[in-house]
């Protein structure tokens, strides 16, 4: 079935939320009289979808620059560290165990390595990066990304609350007072999404400042580290190899950060950030 919705939102309020438009199949549904209980909460519902389509708007925004971010610090500072790795290895001056932390170590090993695609990558910014869609999460990502929501298909759960639900009512919903408080119960689930929405976008916006910050000090570290620099006085080498290591450890473990646990739920921030 269609996206029905039971009173005239119309179509400015359907592209507003980011709902997929089948225009041809919505139902007017009752009109509810100014000044009625209904129609007041019909206004409150309309401003709740309203901040839903525009927090969503926010959340896909930063997670589309946060995930170009993580590509560019994986190819431009992780994949030469990497090479930089393999060949002090090869020439047994240092090995990735020595220089990385425990968890950088696990954190370089589980990313990808080579050019990405961006479809490969539209779960990074949420899920950390080189991980893919979870079956739980797909709805909720694909909804992220492109705000359509549709009765057929697997529901988009956020926070325990069925978007389609909480945006649209029964066809067959009576009038008056049990119309507004079905409404008003719609409404409080909208707002619990958009507060889920905010926490996120907060969350992104952390790991995205953190992956900057820590981009950019690693960057310049490394290019001050030549290998061949440990064939001739390598104790002064192996302090820059051994800062860098420390820089490189909290980069790949800030990028492989989820924002989201697998279960939809928001992950806890690593202990920079939590303060």
């Amino acid at each position: 079935m269609p996206f029905l919705l039971p009173f005239a939102l119309g179509g400015l309020a359907l592209a507003a939320l980011g709902l997929k438009r089948v225009l041809d199949d919505l139902s007017p549904g009752p009109a509810f009289a100014e000044g009625t209980q209904a129609h007041a909460a019909w206004q409150r519902h309309q401003q709740s979808l309203a901040a839903l389509r525009a927090t969503r708007q926010r959340v896909r925004e930063l997670a589309q620059r946060y995930s170009e971010q993580q590509e560019r610090a994986r190819l431009e500072t992780v994949e030469p560290f990497r090479a930089l790795l393999a060949r002090l290895e090869r020439w047994e001056h240092a090995s990735p165990a020595e220089v990385l932390t425990a968890g950088g170590h696990a954190a370089l090993r589980a990313l990808p390595e080579g050019p990405a695609p961006k479809a490969t990558r539209q779960a990074w910014a949420v899920l950390g990066v080189g991980a893919s869609s979870s079956a739980s999460l797909a709805a909720v990502l694909t909804w992220l990304e492109k705000g359509w929501l549709t009765e057929e298909g697997p529901p988009v759960v956020v926070d325990g609350i069925s978007l389609y639900c909480a945006a649209s009512q029964d066809p067959a919903m009576a009038a008056g007072p049990e119309a507004a408080q079905r409404l008003e119960a719609a409404r409080e689930e909208l707002d619990r999404v958009v507060a889920f929405l905010e926490a996120l976008h907060t969350r992104l916006s952390a790991l995205d400042g953190r992956v900057a910050t820590l981009h950019g000090r690693a960057s310049a570290q490394l290019a001050y580290l030549d290998p061949e620099s440990f064939e001739q006085s390598p104790a002064e080498p192996r302090e820059r190899l051994r800062r860098l290591g420390s820089l490189m450890s909290a980069l790949v473990e800030a990028l492989r950060q989820p924002a989201l646990e697998p279960s939809g739920a928001l992950a806890p921030l690593p202990e920079p950030l939590a303060q």
